[in-house]
């Protein structure tokens, strides 16, 4: 062993000692002043702290903490050496190992009980931790997925003394507890943190990520059309499925895949909204059973008419989002499109159809059009996207501009569109926001009329092809 590989070795001992020294340090805090963390119950009561000398506390924690590192030689980084620890000491993981689960229940908020026990249950206990009310203000609704309310919020941690950040508040039901369960199993710890109650109404809340670029659906609706770039597209595309695949390969189906429910965080996307998710083997008989269908028009798949809903399902709507992510058509509000169904001939079903876009690499059609057959068993799956497009992404080169072809259809979409609805709203009104809804089984229509695509009508294995080049 030379001189190089021993001072690599002391300074990683060196650093461990110093992270399980901050670690130590902040449980010593916690307990000593564990009001303004909601955990008075599991330390003995001590004197109430003004808010400044509390401040002052934290601050001389911080700087003797930062010393510490100084004094060593050890680089400081705030968010691995004091925000990610605080946050490890105050999950409920590292509560319930020194109190003990049932404690942990037992001493949460009434209203957050079931939900913090099947968290447990689920083994996220690791991630998630109890935020108190107090540390969050400035609360503005932004929006409602599904049933449930959603706002955005500052929220001012007592140990985060640099910076205060904006995260969303998701209103808890007893359906979410099934969006709990299917995220704790793909990708939950990094988009939803814990849990807090409303002081005000009593309502739980789920703390989650704030979704600081929107929804992909808003990203297609901006101008200009900054993302006309294949190379982004198609590594866009490679995202979503590989969100596809982690929910798959657990044994599951979203049941409501649509661009409003694929959000853009520091340049990633994720699949939310797991309300209606359901095991895979079992989704046709949920759905048998209820004898409801919960989606939003045109993206759910023509064999759910049939009472059938498999993977392949979920591939039909991603093959939408496929095709949208080269045109830019953004539909109306399905309220429109049921209107419209009642004659075939009005411009209602017009504005929603699904031809092939010009002017892009016949692969890339291929692939949508794949995602796009009637027969779900001539459907690739989400690993099968994941693989014939992952190498043709790895050889485009860094910047692929689509050519004027595609950039003159898309205007002539949207021009079509909004002249449509202006029409529409002299008429009928303004059209609200295109949302998700209840369906029964007779009451789903039929939109296969309105994709004019080239079926190939053959497994994605025999028509897939990889191009020999970038076109």
């Amino acid at each position: 062993m030379d001189e190089n590989e021993l001072d690599s070795i002391y300074k990683k001992t060196l650093s461990d000692e110093l992270v399980f020294m901050t670690k130590s340090a902040i449980h010593d805090y916690i307990s000593t002043y564990p009001h303004p963390f909601g955990l008075e119950v599991f330390y003995p009561e001590q004197p109430s702290v003004g808010a400044s000398k509390l401040s002052n506390t934290v601050s001389q924690l911080y700087q003797n903490i930062v010393q510490h590192y100084t004094n060593n030689q050890v680089y400081f980084d705030h968010t691995w050496h004091w925000s990610l620890l605080w946050q490890q000491q105050l999950s409920m993981k590292t509560l319930a190992e020194e109190h003990g689960k049932e404690k942990v229940i037992m001493a949460s908020h009434p209203r957050a009980r079931t939900a913090i026990r099947h968290i447990f249950q689920e083994g996220l206990d690791q991630y998630m931790q109890w935020f108190p009310w107090p540390w969050f203000s400035d609360m503005v609704f932004i929006g409602a997925g599904g049933f449930s309310a959603v706002y955005s919020c500052q929220i001012d941690p007592t140990y985060e003394i640099l910076n205060s950040a904006r995260m969303a508040l998701k209103i808890v039901d007893d359906k979410l507890l099934n969006e709990i369960s299917v995220e704790s199993k793909v990708f939950a710890p990094l988009l939803f943190h814990g849990l807090t109650v409303c002081e005000s109404t009593g309502d739980l809340m789920m703390v989650m990520k704030l979704s600081n670029d929107g929804n992909i659906e808003d990203r297609m609706s901006q101008l200009p059309l900054d993302d006309l770039d294949l190379k982004t597209i198609t590594g866009t595309i490679l995202r979503l499925a590989a969100n596809l695949v982690d929910l798959h390969n657990v044994g599951m189906c979203h049941h409501n895949v649509h661009p409003r429910n694929i959000v853009c965080t520091d340049s990633d996307y994720f699949l939310v909204d797991y309300r209606y998710s359901t095991v895979a083997q079992e989704s046709s008989s949920v759905m048998a059973l209820t004898k409801a269908i919960y989606g939003r028009l045109p993206y759910v798949a023509p064999e759910v008419r049939r009472g059938q809903y498999t993977q392949k399902s979920d591939i039909y709507s991603l093959g939408i989002i496929i095709w949208q992510l080269v045109s830019k058509v953004i539909f109306p509000s399905p309220d429109v499109l049921l209107e419209g169904l009642q004659d075939r001939h009005h411009p209602e079903t017009h504005i929603y159809r699904i031809d092939p876009v010009p002017g892009v690499p016949s692969w890339y059609t291929n692939l949508y059009v794949a995602c796009l057959e009637p027969l779900p068993q001539h459907r690739p799956t989400a690993q099968d996207i994941c693989q014939a497009l992952q190498p043709i992404h790895e050889r485009l080169a860094y910047s692929v501009p689509l050519p004027r072809a595609v950039t003159e259809y898309i205007l002539a979409r949207r021009a079509e569109v909004a002249d449509f609805l202006r029409t529409y709203a002299k008429v009928k009104g303004l059209v609200s926001v295109s949302a998700s809804r209840l369906f029964t089984q007779n009451s789903l229509p039929s939109t296969l009329s309105f994709i004019l695509l080239p079926y190939n009508k053959l497994p994605f294995s025999a028509i897939w092809h990889p191009p020999h080049d970038d076109n």
